[in-house]
């Protein structure tokens, strides 16, 4: 039986994944097609598309299409209820226009389909999974766990913001859910928009600089009861009063900015181990699942890990709205009474592409390129020689993160690499840290509290002594963001470390998304030329092909 889920198009973060009893056959977002950042409110057409196409059905043999979010029927009184208990009316009567937006989509969603396959059959059914259970369905069922505590937070879902549940076979049973004014991510939001990043986007960048700076601020905003908390009433008003006006792009960042990132860092944090704190308090479980936005915070889930609340932790790759595609899929499935023993060892759920369709790209571009066979080494021999090189292997990862098919690579011993990177290739803030991938067995050489880390969701510290050997993957504080590689979950990835580890005694690349500044990241050959040559990328290794740009093209 095929299950197809996808995120409500009113959300950012579009997306679609198919599942077939019980196990992931394909997953993508619609931005990596469409190349808008985020493809917000956009119906996912194109990764519907791209999973059916995956698995040679088509929309016939589709049982379910399972949404991510109530249905807009379902979400008109809860919205409009929770803009009148906030005591704002023209909120209430604005819900109208935002319901019937989603309404539209879907309905365009339905045309689109009926367009690519003739007609939508009369036996497809729809079914619409509640915001937060979706997020937690997509971490806890595919997180190999037997029972788990579950956390879900993001910036809203219907009416809350965020839930906490346990898991077993049977289902996921609701503990606690979070109100909207309680919304931790809508608070990072506000912090990350009044620091002059975007909000819903930049949140990242919002954590990468508070290391920069001091938790001197937001002391009381939040208060902590019985495992779960509240925030203060109007703190976003205070906030804008305090720290406001938005920085402008072009003003530097000064320590009270840094000192701001830091405080709602630490507040995430706290949030974080307090919340999954009272539910081990609760179910005597130490097992973990986190999904929603929050939890692509990797701080905030290690702290979890470090401070040994958790004794196992899983995060969703895709931990953002587009997982809501996923978990609503498994949902269905498991309410119809199947059971789920997948376990997400790696996040390769995209478009893949052969070397005779990556040489027709090339050839057309009329590039210069040579074949290897052991593609690998001569790679690893670019990095040991400070090339920066455009990495391109297998299915397109899912998720946000780049973790060794879509990558841009660097040799993380030079500690230049670091600014090199930011201010040549990714055009952004040269404070902006990056990720080192490390063969998994060698991680406990390098991290201190090593765990498995292959989605790149949580950070350690480094060994004071062997800094030097990731110099340009280490954060100011010591620490890194390590993704750690198995042979099984990316064989490619892995020989190449394994490459690197021969020829500089390292195990590990510098591992970052292959994009340019405010883009997606790449999904086809073409994008990946087009990035290649727009960037201050030294080669491309695509496929069992290298190129090197030529010296007037740098």
């Amino acid at each position: 039986m095929y299950i197809l889920g996808i995120t409500a198009p009113i959300s950012w973060n579009n997306a679609a994944a198919l599942i077939q009893d019980g196990n992931v056959i394909a997953a993508a977002e619609e931005e990596r097609f469409n190349r808008v950042k985020h493809a917000p409110r956009t119906p996912p057409i194109e990764a519907i598309k791209f999973c059916l196409d995956f698995a040679k059905i088509d929309l016939s043999q589709v049982d379910t299409i399972a949404v991510g979010f109530k249905s807009p029927l379902a979400y008109l009184p809860i919205s409009q209820w929770t803009e009148l208990r906030r005591g704002s009316v023209p909120n209430a009567i604005a819900q109208f226009g935002a319901v019937a937006e989603y309404a539209i989509l879907l309905q365009k969603l339905k045309r689109q389909l009926a367009q690519i396959y003739g007609e939508i059959p009369p036996t497809l059914k729809w079914e619409f999974i509640p915001h937060h259970i979706a997020h937690a369905a997509s971490a806890y069922y595919v997180s190999g766990f037997d029972k788990a505590n579950i956390i879900s937070l993001d910036g809203n879902g219907e009416d809350d913001c965020g839930l906490l549940a346990y898991g077993q076979p049977s289902g996921i049973d609701p503990i606690h859910k979070l109100s909207l004014s309680d919304s931790i991510g809508e608070l990072f939001g506000t912090c990350t928009d009044i620091l002059g990043f975007r909000k819903h986007s930049d949140e990242g960048k919002t954590m990468g600089l508070a290391a920069f700076g001091s938790p001197q601020y937001l002391k009381d905003v939040v208060n902590f009861k019985n495992g779960a908390f509240t925030l203060k009433k109007g703190y976003a008003n205070e906030l804008w009063k305090e720290f406001g006006p938005r920085r402008p792009q072009e003003e530097a960042l000064n320590e009270r900015h840094k000192d701001l990132a830091a405080s709602v860092q630490s507040v995430t944090e706290q949030v974080g181990v307090h919340l999954a704190q009272g539910l081990k308090n609760k179910t005597k479980s130490a097992n973990f699942c986190l999904a929603g936005g929050v939890a692509l915070n990797c701080d905030m889930n290690a702290q979890i890990l470090l401070k040994g609340v958790a004794e196992n932790i899983f995060v969703q790759p895709a931990a953002h709205d587009a997982g809501t595609a996923l978990g609503a899929a498994y949902e269905v499935y498991v309410r119809r009474g199947g059971r789920s023993n997948f376990v997400m060892d790696h996040a390769s759920w995209g478009p893949e592409y052969t070397n005779e369709e990556i040489e027709h790209v090339l050839r057309e571009s009329k590039l210069e390129y040579t074949h290897h066979r052991n593609i690998e080494e001569v790679a690893a021999e670019s990095l040991k020689n400070a090339k920066i090189l455009g990495w391109f292997q297998g299915r397109m990862e899912w998720g946000p993160r780049a973790l060794g098919n879509r990558s841009i690579l660097a040799n993380p011993a030079i500690p230049q690499m670091k600014e090199k990177v930011n201010r040549e290739v990714k055009h952004r803030e040269n404070w902006r840290p990056f990720a080192p991938a490390i063969l998994a067995e060698e991680v406990k050489n390098y991290a201190d509290g090593a765990y498995p880390s292959p989605f790149m969701l949580l950070f350690f510290h480094v060994f004071k002594e062997k800094q030097k050997d990731l110099a340009a993957g280490i954060h100011i504080d010591g620490t890194a963001r390590v993704q750690s590689v198995t042979e099984k979950a990316n064989p490619t990835f892995y020989r190449l470390l394994q490459e690197m580890q021969k020829k500089t005694g390292v195990p590990s690349v510098v591992n970052t998304s292959f994009n340019d500044r405010g883009e997606p990241i790449v999904m086809s050959p073409r994008h990946a030329v087009r990035t290649f040559f727009a960037t201050g990328l030294d080669e491309l290794f695509i496929g069992n092909y290298r190129i090197v740009k030529p010296a007037s093209a740098k």
